[in-house]
């Protein structure tokens, strides 16, 4: 009973060797079936997930490259702010100096003057 339960009857004229057999290859070949659907669905996913990947690593290298020309645009401007500083700075300072020249020599002169 057991035995007709799980697929082995005398009735197809085959022995049970022979039966066993046919079952064995028949499981083997689902087996190897699946086995080959799963190996495809993995190769799949690992695709999938290399172009994900592929496009976070472009999504990066696009933001770096942003992020770093925006870098060079302030690191220029500042240098052109910090010129251009240094020339009001040297600017100031000359008039600074020609007015303290031209304020002792006035007072030199009104000394001068007084005596």
């Amino acid at each position: 009973v057991r035995l007709t339960d799980m697929g082995f009857t005398d009735s197809d004229g085959k022995t049970l060797q022979e039966t066993y057999e046919l079952k064995r290859e028949a499981h083997v070949s689902e087996m190897q079936t699946k086995e080959e659907e799963m190996r495809q669905m993995f190769v799949q996913r690992v695709k999938e997930k290399e172009a994900e990947l592929k496009d976070a690593e472009r999504e990066l290298h696009n933001k770096f490259d942003s992020l770093k020309r925006q870098h060079a645009e302030d690191k220029k401007r500042m240098e052109d702010t910090k010129k251009q500083l240094d020339q009001e700075m040297a600017e100031f300072q000359k008039r600074k100096a020609f007015t303290e020249q031209q304020n002792s020599s006035t007072t030199t002169l009104s000394k001068h003057k007084k005596k």
